[in-house]
């Protein structure tokens, strides 16, 4: 049994076999909220909104040490689906393909993702082009929802491409995760171990956003 006792991401994903190896919750650190996937919106786009603190939980599925795909806990459909970079559509990052609207339920090239921890807890991922995945600068209102979404077109891990994931559940047996308080210290210390700067207003939302 391996036990993972300080969050650490990168030590479960180097423990884990290949396959769903945890449950987690991504948070951007420019302060624009939880990453998550809106049904139908935008071919159901990953984004991020600032006015919902729900829970959005993502199961992530280890391919190797550097590379995942990325499924909803709660799919849109009653099958798994997998965050997708769409070369077809300027880089977005959806479930469901342009045009056709089919769900992606497998996982090719546009679903592979590179997955880099900076720290204990903040990492980068970046898509099969190689950019960092990063929340636009502004955001997209579409049918009743306002949310960033996300494009894998950044040259730079700036704030947009930064990403706090708090682990919820280990899902392999072999690894027992028994937990970690995300309070103002703990983030603090790994900022400032990543020679990271955020604005206190921008980390006073960021910690309510984790703990919610």
């Amino acid at each position: 049994m391996i036990t993972i006792n300080n969050g650490s991401v990168h030590e479960l994903l180097l423990a884990a076999n290949t396959g769903p190896f945890m449950q987690a919750e991504i948070v951007s650190l420019t302060g624009k909220g939880k990453l998550r996937v809106t049904c139908n919106w935008l071919y159901s786009s990953l984004n991020c909104d600032s006015n919902d603190n729900s829970t959005f939980l993502w199961q992530f599925n280890k391919i190797d040490d550097q590379h995942i795909s990325l499924s909803p806990v709660n799919s849109c459909i009653n099958k798994t689906i997998y965050a997708s970079v769409r070369d077809d559509i300027n880089y977005y990052l959806q479930v469901q393909a342009p045009y056709s609207a089919d769900w992606i339920t497998a996982v090719g090239r546009d679903e592979i993702i590179g997955f880099k921890l900076q720290g204990t807890f903040i990492g980068a991922f970046t898509g099969f082009n190689n950019k960092f995945i990063a929340l636009n600068d502004n955001s997209d209102s579409h049918g009743g929802h306002t949310g960033f979404r996300l494009r894998s077109a950044g040259d730079t891990f700036n704030q947009n491409a930064q990403w706090f994931v708090a682990i919820k559940n280990s899902l392999q047996q072999h690894i027992h995760f028994s937990g970690v308080k995300y309070d103002l210290t703990t983030i603090e210390k790994e900022i400032n171990t990543l020679n990271m700067t955020l604005d206190n207003d921008v980390l006073e939302k960021v910690i309510l956003q984790i703990n919610s």
